[in-house]
């Protein structure tokens, strides 16, 4: 789980970069860059959201812990 979430934490500034190259290029935005752009969003959305859910599934485990 842990190595999962340091793949995720890795990816998102490599998203990033990536992301502000394509867009500092693309003065005409033709519509494949911008579905592209699209795609990129939901890509780094869908990170956060596991990066989320990791984080609160640790938060639950640990107040179960320590409840019972």
């Amino acid at each position: 789980m842990y190595k999962l979430i340091g793949i995720a934490v890795a990816a998102i500034p490599i998203v990033l970069f990536l992301r502000a190259i394509f867009i500092r290029r693309a003065k005409q935005r033709s519509q494949a860059l911008s579905d592209f752009k699209k795609q990129i969003d939901v890509l780094v959305s869908l990170i956060l959201l596991v990066i989320a859910c990791a984080v609160v599934y640790a938060i639950a485990k640990l107040v179960y812990e320590l409840l019972t």
